[in-house]
């Protein structure tokens, strides 16, 4: 054994001693310490759509910033539903808060104390039908709470950086009410690590667990529905199962939600998110159960493809034209290879894409990837994010198909994707995706060049022209519901045949 000199042993011993002494004395956090909150939800009302928040913390002296979310996917005014915010210190003194708007707030705190905040969340706010699943809200069935538009951010005012505060959290549910929650439990209190991905279903639930490979997948569903509970539980692990299937990997522990909206609503619709690996959905039926189910089944199929993309992946600038639009693709493959729906669906699935494409007024005038930034700018930049990104998907899927004779199709580029970056914790942008969408066929070719033409520049897509070579006429129907219809050629070559009877 190697000693260590005599005299280095009483060295560490008196700055181990002086370490200790330092923090007896109580040493004062770095100036851009971003405090940990001990936060409580109680007072639930579903009746009134309202909630209370009391939060504490231990704050040195100095100036903090108290901050809450004000908009979030093109929701806007969040900080408005904050009423009778009250900041004390251990005291019992108020201190009051310079209000800048916004949700923004400075106050000073006196020396090491504890501070508490106390609130009123007010959620009753009539939103679009589609952002209601977007930020924490609370019906007569169910709630989502979101502890990104729920909990403020609190950090010292010279703080620069967007650390969250770890946070300790109890929740009192309603009588009769139980939680879901991918959070970590620990004992009444959830340890959160980072509110901005923290989502609590509360509600009557009904729940099952199901574990795909490495898995566990959660499911839980409230109100009351015309298809059984069973049917959503089925499904539901069967697509996770087909998508992990696909990607080479799973998701991790994952939780799948469903709930009625939070007021009535008329017509079929559905109002979704998904953070991290939690799924929340909102669906307003009509009177066909059957037409409900399957508008359910593709939106979820949807939502659950999120876990991966982008959700899995080290994302360094906004791509959404492919993670929004590749993934309404994937949700409509998933339930063509479970056998859910025929090829007559998918074409006609394809063709409506087209048809919502060509009457975008945007369609020529800005590209995918320019547009995909400003999604919530307008109601035509999100359509054509969701609805020309699928259809430049379905293009490339039936290109890489027809050039590889069935061997390869857009499934085989996910999945390269999730393993080369997602896997490794590899940064990935537009660049990436493109280069592998590219290393995957040839597509340097003027008639199958739609990398460059349609996702980078703004060259209109012809659906009859580009669709000819794959055995399929596009065409206008004067007819029935009208609109773009999309069929099989009347003669096909083996080729096409072949190509065809992959969907």
């Amino acid at each position: 054994m190697i000693k260590s000199p005599p005299t280095i042993l009483p060295l560490f011993a008196a700055l181990a001693f002086f370490i200790s002494l330092i923090q007896a004395f109580g040493q004062s956090p770095p100036i851009n310490h971003i405090p940990e909150l001990s936060c409580r939800i109680d007072r639930i009302s579903p009746q009134e759509r309202s909630l209370a928040i009391s939060c504490a913390a231990t704050l040195t002296a100095g100036r903090f910033q108290l901050r809450f979310a004000d908009e979030f996917a093109g929701v806007d005014r969040l900080s408005e539903r904050v009423y009778g915010l009250k900041i004390r210190d251990d005291k019992g003194a108020a201190l009051l808060p310079e209000i800048r708007g916004g949700g923004l707030y400075y106050f000073n705190a006196p020396g090491q104390r504890q501070i508490t905040i106390n609130y009123e969340m007010r959620l009753a706010r009539a939103m679009a039908p589609d952002q209601y699943a977007l930020v924490s809200s609370l019906g007569a069935e169910a709630g989502f709470l979101m502890l990104g538009d729920l909990l403020p951010r609190l950090c010292p005012d010279q703080a620069d950086d967007e650390a969250a505060n770890r946070t300790r959290l109890q929740i009192t549910a309603p009588q009769l009410w139980r939680i879901a929650t991918t959070e970590k439990a620990s004992g009444e209190f959830f340890e959160v690590s980072d509110p901005q991905r923290a989502v609590f279903f509360l509600g009557r639930l009904r729940e099952k667990t199901a574990t795909v490979g490495t898995m566990s997948l959660r499911m839980a569903v409230a109100g009351d529905w015309a298809f059984s509970d069973e049917e959503v539980f089925k499904f539901a692990e069967a697509a996770a199962r087909e998508q992990a299937g696909m990607i080479g990997g799973a998701a991790g522990n994952s939780l799948i939600m469903l709930a009625p909206f939070p007021q009535p609503l008329t017509g079929l619709r559905s109002s979704a998110i998904t953070l991290g690996r939690t799924a929340v959905l909102m669906l307003n039926p009509n009177n066909d159960a059957a037409a409900t189910f399957a508008h359910y089944r593709r939106h979820v199929a949807h939502e659950m493809f999120h876990f991966y993309l982008p959700n899995a992946f080290r994302i360094r600038e906004n791509f959404d034209w492919f993670w929004e639009g590749f993934t309404r693709y994937i949700a409509l493959i998933t339930l063509l290879r479970l056998r859910l729906i025929g090829q007559r669906e998918y074409l006609d699935a394809i063709g409506a894409e087209y048809e919502a494409y060509w009457f975008n007024p945007l369609r020529n005038q800005v590209s995918l990837i320019e547009v995909s930034p400003e999604k919530f700018a307008n109601a035509a930049n999100y359509d054509l994010v969701y609805r020309k990104g699928m259809l430049v998907a379905a293009l490339y899927d039936l290109e890489l198909r027809w050039q590889s004779r069935g061997k390869r199709n857009l499934t085989d580029v996910m999945r390269a994707l999730y393993q080369g970056y997602a896997a490794r914790g590899r940064e990935i942008g537009n660049r990436e995706v493109l280069d592998e969408m590219r290393r995957s066929g040839d597509f340097s070719r003027p008639i199958s060049d739609l990398i460059r033409d349609d996702i980078e520049s703004l060259r209109e897509i012809n659906l009859n022209e580009r669709v000819k070579r794959y055995g399929l006429v596009a065409e206008w129907s004067a007819t029935g519901r009208g609109g773009m219809k999309l069929k099989a050629a009347a003669k096909l070559s083996e080729r096409q045949r072949m190509l065809l009877s992959g969907y």
